[in-house]
């Protein structure tokens, strides 16, 4: 299976689109920045490990 990096950040744009609606129904605001921290860092290292790896489209 070949996973383009790009892809890999659309599980970070998911866990910030739960933090958006999140903060939208109960105004917690500390859960908020939480969610948003969690979406940015997961897409990011999601991004690197992918385009970093010389070999991760691969499978054995």
């Amino acid at each position: 299976m070949i996973m383009r990096p790009r892809r890999a950040m659309l599980i970070g744009l998911i866990f910030i689109g739960i933090g958006i609606v999140y903060g939208l129904l109960s105004r917690d605001w500390g859960g908020v920045t939480m969610l948003l921290a969690l979406g940015v860092a997961m897409g990011l290292m999601g991004f690197v490990l992918m385009a970093a790896s010389p070999r991760g489209d691969e499978t054995e």
